[in-house]
């Protein structure tokens, strides 16, 4: 065994017993109380922190790296759990869904193809706003500065951005509700 590795499996295993009661309550209130995935976090933060400690980086503190990793890694599986609830649906609707699969043409639509064709058809900029504001989840003081303009014109452009996507879905909407034989 290197002395590399050696040094790395030491610092892991420290990291361990010092962390992991810290980083589970952290990780436990960040995933809305669910305790085996707050677990999964700090394993794979703890995985992330090894993997570093492999390469030779040293950690002046390694608390404060391995809080923020867990907290990228918990944002990152909320926003997954959040993407995956909206395609769920509940029990009680089932019969609904069961009734729009058998129309050809409910069934043809796919969330993530439909969201596709519609985004390729923002310009540029706007597409870009769109990935700050709901993919990268940033907020307007981020979002100005990285385009070097106002808090305030961030807001006024998401706003506009907003009127732009929901005039590009609800045709969309439109067709989908006529497929389905619901009209909301």
């Amino acid at each position: 065994m290197s002395k590399a590795k050696a040094n790395a499996d030491l610092l892991l295993t420290e990291a361990y017993e010092k962390y992991n009661t810290l980083l589970l309550k952290f990780c436990y209130t960040k995933l809305l109380q669910d305790k085996t995935a707050a677990d999964d976090i700090v394993q794979e933060a703890l995985v992330v922190y090894y993997k570093r400690l492999l390469k030779g980086e040293e950690f002046e503190k390694p608390l404060a790296f391995l809080y923020q990793t867990a907290h990228v890694l918990c944002k990152n599986a909320n926003k997954k759990a959040a993407r995956q609830a909206m395609k769920t649906v509940p029990l009680e609707d089932a019969e609904d869904v069961a009734a729009q699969e058998e129309n050809s043409r409910a069934s043809e639509l796919d969330y993530d193809e439909i969201k596709e064709r519609l985004l390729e058809k923002l310009t540029p900029e706007e597409l870009r706003l769109y990935q700050l504001k709901y993919v990268e989840d940033k907020s307007l003081k981020e979002i100005a500065e990285m385009m070097n303009i106002s808090p305030n014109a961030v807001a006024k452009r998401t706003q506009r951005l907003r009127s732009v996507i929901k005039q590009l879905v609800e045709p969309t909407i439109a067709i989908y509700e006529r497929g389905s034989g619901y009209g909301y």
